[in-house]
């Protein structure tokens, strides 16, 4: 079995693109999702967690 080598700045890269389409889809429910709904809420927040996420990253 082949084992495939990554380097650090691959796994970081990876992890930002990643990042980036969660942040993308985040957003993307939350503008959809009603203003009655709680779940709203929860939405915001797993944004902001991505974002920092990816603030770390890009600076990492």
């Amino acid at each position: 079995m082949e084992v495939l080598r990554v380097n650090e700045e691959e796994k970081f890269e990876v992890l930002r693109r990643l990042a980036e389409k969660a942040l993308k889809e985040l957003e993307e429910a939350y503008k959809r999702l009603p203003e009655t709904d709680n779940g709203k809420a929860y939405l915001f927040r797993g944004k902001e967690r991505v974002r920092l996420m990816l603030n770390i990253l890009k600076e990492g």
